[in-house]
């Protein structure tokens, strides 16, 4: 018997619950679950729409994330990009939207952090950049220190 792993911070559900509250409102076309820029795109009135749904199983405050690529987007496109919280309450889904400025509010720039990914059992990990990331350089860590002394200014 196999043994399925349910990955309790998915927000696959929600994604698809959404899809459908927009697809009920009848003021939406081709509306589909995308995930770059935003999880959700849609086209109302020959423009397209996005959508960022923040999934959370907390009641009382959610810590998250949003990352530079859902904020270029934003702040390109600001009547058209809304941040949706999204927190299921037994069997009901609860959406709550933020236009970009609205949702700048509660939001913070922590100081700048790498990744790193070693092999602990001996191969080596090719030092390519993986996906948007960028392989880290002196002049980089440099340039993000100054920055952020910048911002802190």
């Amino acid at each position: 018997m196999q043994i399925e792993k349910i990955n309790l911070k998915s927000d696959i559900e929600a994604k698809e619950a959404f899809k459908k509250v927009l697809e009920s409102k009848k003021e939406y076309d081709s509306i589909e679950i995308t995930g770059s820029p935003a999880d959700i795109t849609a086209i109302k009135n020959g423009l397209k729409y996005y959508f960022e749904i923040k999934f959370t199983r907390q009641e009382e405050s959610y810590f998250g994330a949003a990352t530079i690529t859902e904020w270029t987007a934003a702040l390109e496109n600001p009547d058209r990009f809304l941040f949706v919280i999204a927190q299921k309450k037994e069997d009901l889904w609860e959406f709550k939207e933020y236009t970009p400025k609205e949702f700048m509010e509660f939001n913070t720039v922590p100081p700048f952090k790498t990744y790193f990914n070693i092999s602990l059992n001996g191969s080596v990990k090719s030092k390519k950049k993986r996906g948007k990331s960028i392989l880290l350089t002196e002049e980089r860590i440099k340039k993000m220190i100054e920055f952020m002394k910048e911002l802190k200014k």
